[in-house]
């Protein structure tokens, strides 16, 4: 597994947890001591899971190892803070058990494992899910909220009506109905540029998702810029951009493969957001197109090996950044063998 540099993996989860705990002390802030326990719930299991699969599969306990920890915290904000607690549950052993231990632990994912055990929890409980407290209004501790307490996301209105239900500044601190910790622009858009600069999320896959379903929402909304914003800060999808799509567990390795990925990426969310009027598409785009960021690097690396062969007349005639820097992959892959 390789990044865009040369940070390590513990480097990288613990900018993601920084920023993470940030947004998750935002959602307290909105929904109150239910969103504590239900991030704490989350984490917890996931953490447990995954110890237990680590124990199970007889393999050493890394302890600096603290994706777990990642995962919770970025599921747990994906969820509703009236999700029941045994959901959070599932959805957290699902995320840990299947979609990250299955496929040989931290590093080894083929989509990122918080996407996954959102989308299981969301396809079997869709209305406890995908309803949604106010903010700042008093949530009961009961497991199963009553259904006077919720309402559709924001970004439910926004699908079907065409037209973004509460106001921009709204929309920047996050005060309106969705997932409790994925909606807070101001935060999102500083926690996207403190990743990009310490390199813990790739700048060329986020900007090319960004302004490829920027524009496009542009274009399709008749150019109303409110309209952008509520894109970005409904339905999950700046914050997936930056958590899910770009995560760096699941990046393709190579520049060019993630610009294409990113663009790919961008394309999904917008198609299955605006066509198949899904909230949440990111979710969703992010777990679609991490196989074909795996088949991306695929394809550069049999490019890149067919000229090394050949490398002498090829790097005398013409540069060629990009292949070098598969071949310098491959170079790294030949010394570890």
């Amino acid at each position: 597994m390789y990044s865009d540099n040369s940070k390590t993996d513990i480097s990288i989860m613990t900018d993601m947890t920084i920023v993470l705990l940030v947004l998750a002390a935002a959602a307290v802030y909105y929904y109150g001591l239910r969103a504590a326990l239900i991030i704490i719930i989350t984490t917890g299991v996931c953490c447990i899971t995954d110890f237990i699969c680590i124990k199970l599969r007889k393999k050493d306990t890394v302890l600096n190892d603290i994706s777990a920890l990642v995962t919770g915290l970025t599921l747990s904000l994906m969820l509703s803070a009236s999700t029941p607690y045994f959901e959070a549950v599932i959805a957290a052993i699902f995320a840990i058990a299947v979609a990250k231990q299955a496929f040989g632990g931290n590093g080894c994912e083929i989509f990122n494992s918080a996407a996954a055990g959102f989308l299981f929890i969301s396809i079997c409980f869709p209305d406890n899910i995908l309803t949604y407290p106010t903010a700042f209004e008093k949530i009961p501790f009961e497991s199963i909220v009553s259904e006077s307490f919720l309402k559709p996301s924001m970004a439910k209105l926004f699908i079907t009506t065409g037209s973004p239900s509460v106001s921009v500044l709204e929309m920047f601190v996050g005060k309106f109905n969705g997932p409790m910790g994925t909606g807070i622009m101001i935060i999102l858009l500083v926690a996207a540029v403190f990743l990009t600069l310490r390199r813990s999320v790739s700048a060329i896959a986020l900007s090319a998702e960004v302004v490829v379903s920027g524009m496009a929402v542009f274009l399709l909304s008749g150019f109303d810029l409110q309209a952008v914003c509520a894109f970005f800060s409904g339905g999950m999808t700046l914050f997936g951009m930056i958590f899910l799509s770009c995560d760096y567990r699941t990046m393709p390795k190579t520049r060019s493969s993630r610009l294409l990925y990113g663009i790919l990426a961008a394309g999904l969310t917008v198609l299955i957001q605006y066509y198949a009027k899904t909230e949440n598409a990111i979710v969703y785009a992010s777990v679609i197109a991490a196989p074909f960021g795996i088949e991306l690097d695929r394809r550069a690396l049999s490019f890149a090996e067919m000229l090394k062969r050949k490398r002498g007349s090829l790097f005398r005639s013409r540069s060629l950044k990009n292949v070098q820097e598969t071949l310098d992959i491959l170079g790294k892959d030949d010394k570890e063998k």
